[in-house]
């Protein structure tokens, strides 16, 4: 794979070396314009008709019509494009700032012939990545270290990224490092030279990468950690007055407990009589008084509530009205705040492949309870029940007890990411591992049967069958003598060739073919034609029924 980063006046070109080690190629484009102009910008590296895959950077300044330039005059010189990307993003990957499960802002310094280029990428934990702003300053009387000063102050990123030769020099970093608006960042500068075109290369292991423009959204899409605070005292409700036309609790008691015959007038009243009291005073609720006759009507109904009450004379020094009571406040306790979980990555994660089912193994970290796995199937079609993707919590104990996360996610190939959540505030480092499993081949099942016809000849039957569609290569239907088994082609017979064909899922093959005639045990195997160069798995439906005589 190449790496390829094309600048306003410099070109460079990346490879892994057989150490692992990025070997890279400076090319002067004499004056030439690499944006407007990319094929004769290819032409001079000497990159054609190469067939080779590559991954291609260019300026973070140019637009899609320019990238769409470079991709069909890097198609038209014989590559095959990879991915694009702008070079300040590729820089982050080359630094490791870009993961899974990590939220931050970074500033991206890459320097150009006389000019800097300020970045400023916004990641989120979903392997997304933003160019929120980008802007060019001169290097001459330390205008770009000004313009750097002003971007760090607006944009207040996490950490710095710097790029390109002219921050190779020490002294460069320790100018950045000094700036009042720096104290506190972490200033990354580790082979800025090659910092694009490491990334470059890096970026196979990025295939979830998405890079878009302007500013991160406000939600993560993660949801906020669960807090459970202690529940305060309720809050005595107020008295509510009683409504109108409901009498109160003392009048019921009275309906059943009338009163004697010589008791007071003023204090008690005859069966339909009203009473003989004034009015309440203004602005408090007036209640009707039910007649103590079961199923008998007051003489008059009471005014509605619309009406005011009749203007009354005030009686001389009336008394004021008591000063309602009023209920303690009750005591709440503050309510502690709940840990905000942490997510760190694990250690030793690995997955083992059970047929169409993946056991998850990691090392969980000492105060750690629960963890997230999320999972994307890259190929849906390769077997396997429920979605392309999905997220999970699994909780420690479940785990040890079940000796692992077991997930049926099919045969195909899988990208893991696991994360430890823990109420560590000391934690500082976020993150999630990340894991990616190869497809397995295919399963396709055999099955032979022996039949006679009624002329006493015999023949053979061999039915194939997938749960997936697949290429079924030549298959070499093997016949063996003896007590044993064949385990390849040199052990027996070749009865019947399977010429190679497109196998259907749920359409199952049979081939027929004649049977010699034989006497003792005997065994039907079938192997591929082709055995190095197989891309399925072969197996029979039961080893038992191999034998068919």
């Amino acid at each position: 794979m190449l790496g390829i980063a094309i600048g306003p006046r410099v070109a460079r070109v990346g490879r892994l070396g057989p150490d692992g080690r990025p070997t890279v190629t400076v090319t002067d484009l004499a004056g030439a314009d690499p944006v407007a102009d990319p094929a004769s910008a290819l032409a001079a590296l000497g990159a054609g008709a190469t067939d080779e895959e590559a991954a291609l950077a260019l300026p973070a300044t140019a637009d899609r019509r320019a990238e769409a330039r470079l991709r069909r005059a890097a198609e038209d010189v014989g590559l095959r494009v990879g991915r694009i990307v702008p070079e300040p993003v590729a820089a982050a990957v080359h630094y490791g700032a870009i993961a899974e499960g990590v939220h931050r802002t970074v500033l991206v310094a890459d320097q150009t012939a006389a000019a800097v280029d300020l970045t400023v990428l916004a990641i989120t934990p979903d392997l997304t990545v933003r160019v929120v702003t980008t802007r060019t300053a001169p290097l001459a009387d330390d205008h770009g270290l000004a313009a750097l000063a002003r971007e760090l102050a607006e944009a207040a990123p996490d950490a710095v990224l710097l790029s390109g030769d002219l921050y190779a020099t020490p002294a460069r970093r320790a100018d950045i490092e000094s700036l009042p608006e720096a104290q506190g960042l972490t200033v990354r500068c580790r082979t800025p030279e090659l910092a694009v075109v490491h990334g470059l290369l890096l970026l196979a292991d990025f295939g979830l990468l998405r890079v878009a423009t302007g500013p991160a959204p406000a939600s993560t899409g993660f949801p906020p950690p669960l807090e459970d605070p202690e529940p305060g005292a309720w809050p005595t409700p107020a008295e509510d007055p009683e409504p109108h036309g409901i009498p109160p609790v003392s009048a019921l008691k009275d309906r059943d407990n009338p009163p004697p015959a010589d008791s007071d007038p003023t204090t008690s009243q005859g069966r339909g009589e009203p009473r003989d009291q004034p009015p309440p005073p203004r602005g408090e609720p007036q209640t009707a008084t039910i007649p103590k006759g079961r199923g008998e009507l007051p003489d008059q109904p009471p005014p509605p509530r619309s009406e005011p009450p009749p203007p009354t004379t005030p009686e001389p020094n009336p008394a004021p009205p008591p000063e309602p009571q009023s209920s303690p406040e009750p005591r709440t306790h503050p309510s502690p705040e709940a840990p905000r979980r942490r997510s760190v990555p694990v250690t030793q994660l690995q997955a083992i492949r059970r047929d169409d089912h993946l056991l998850v193994l990691w090392a969980w970290p000492d105060t750690a309870l629960t963890a997230r796995v999320r999972w994307r199937r890259e190929d849906a079609s390769a077997g396997g029940d429920g979605p392309r993707d999905g997220d999970i919590r699994c909780q420690r104990r479940v785990y040890e007890h079940d000796g692992g996360l077991d997930l049926r996610l099919g045969r195909g190939a899988v990208t893991l990411t696991v994360e430890a959540l823990v109420p560590d505030p000391a934690v500082d480092t976020e993150g999630a591992a990340s894991l990616r499993i190869a497809a397995e081949p295919p399963i396709v099942e055999y099955e032979p049967t022996l039949r006679r016809r009624l002329n006493g000849t015999r023949y053979a039957t061999v039915t194939f069958a997938t749960r997936t569609g697949c290429d079924l290569p030549a298959v070499h239907v093997v016949h063996g003598l003896g007590r044993y088994r064949p385990t390849s082609t040199a052990e027996g017979a070749v009865l019947h060739e399977v010429p190679a064909q497109r196998l259907h899922a749920g359409a199952p093959l049979v081939v027929k073919f004649p049977f010699p005639g034989t006497r003792g045990p005997s065994w039907l195997v079938c192997f591929p034609a082709d055995a190095p160069d197989t891309d399925i798995d072969l197996r029979p439906t039961a080893l038992h029924r191999l034998r068919v005589t």
